[in-house]
């Protein structure tokens, strides 16, 4: 076990922040789920893939809910509880930052090429061979390096979960290790995402067209999916400038960062479920008629239901009849 003996007020803070996003984000996860299986005319196929890029953003987040759990009950780490939330954590951000390029890569080609192929079986295929396959042999060889797990030096780069070893490690190799497991995917994610979804947004706009006007495998309110790396960008690079001034030895002049960083790296599937769930007109409506149906069907069963006095006035009256 490594002992931190002293928590201090922004450790606290930083745990805080961390278990409420991730609860947000379990929550937010299993209303994408709900949405994608109770309402079939949103059930298309980039619905599908936000369906898979949210289990990874699940994973992610239910691992620093454990790790951060941990940290804060037992004033301290567990060694071997660190290393497993260290092993999930890593493969599920490296698989939502590939799923997020697979997004991306289907938007550019049905938009830019108006093609209809990266809906094939066979991509379809390779989308889970590479977004779940990389993903488990970045994690395998930095488990076998003894890369992740607990380390000394607390909140190196993180909030009040685990992650890479610095201790282990000079400062060159750990800043290998954090590319390699990690930052090199996320910065990749926010280049390619943010060049490829924006120019795409300003086609559609300077276009005049709706989007399913250039592709009718998508519905109107798809073109959220083109906001994809704001949402990522908002949430993620507050981690990614406490890397930049970790890596540049400077991390201690703005400590203050691990509060954002700890809200936005456990809040993809609540962010997620906001832009794809709550701000989704179709999705709402859907969800406005079910409460009122729902309560439809409760006044008109309490209708129908008799009292017991009204029983009993009936069963005076059948007597009666009887006579």
């Amino acid at each position: 076990m490594s002992n931190n003996s002293t928590i201090t007020t922004i450790q606290y803070a930083s745990a805080g922040c961390t278990i409420v996003s991730s609860l947000l984000s379990i929550f937010g996860a299993f209303v994408i789920f709900w949405t994608y299986w109770r309402i079939n005319y949103v059930r298309n196929f980039p619905r599908t893939l936000l369906l898979w890029l949210t289990v990874a953003d699940l994973l992610n987040a239910s691992g620093n809910l454990v790790g951060t759990t941990d940290y804060i009950s037992k004033n301290g780490r567990h060694d071997d509880i660190c290393t497993a939330q260290s092993i999930v954590t890593t493969y599920a951000s490296i698989s939502s930052f590939l799923w997020t390029l697979v997004i991306t890569a289907h938007m550019m080609a049905s938009i830019q090429f108006r093609s209809n192929r990266t809906r094939s079986t066979v991509l379809n295929i390779l989308y889970h061979v590479i977004c779940w396959g990389i993903p488990g042999l970045v994690t395998l060889l930095a488990c076998m390096q003894d890369a992740l797990g607990s380390d000394s030096d607390t909140n190196t780069v993180t909030g009040t979960w685990c992650w890479i070893k610095s201790s282990n490690n000079t400062h060159t190799k750990t800043i290998e290790w954090m590319l390699v497991a990690g930052k090199g995917w996320e910065i990749l994610c926010y280049i390619l995402s943010l060049s490829i979804l924006v120019l795409l947004k300003l086609k559609l706009y300077l276009s005049g067209r709706r989007l399913r006007d250039l592709n009718a495998g998508f519905r109107d309110e798809d073109t959220h999916f083109l906001y994809l790396w704001l949402l990522l960008w908002l949430l993620r690079v507050w981690g990614t400038i406490r890397f930049i001034l970790f890596w540049s030895q400077k991390e201690d002049n703005l400590t203050f960062l691990i509060i954002p960083q700890s809200i936005g790296d456990s809040a993809q599937a609540f962010g997620n479920c906001i832009l794809f769930c709550f701000l989704d007109k179709e999705v709402m409506q859907h969800i406005k008629n079910k409460c009122t149906s729902s309560r439809f069907e409760d006044v008109e069963n309490e209708r129908l239901i008799p009292t017991s006095e009204g029983s009993a006035n009936n069963e005076k009256r059948v007597f009666y009849n009887t006579e």
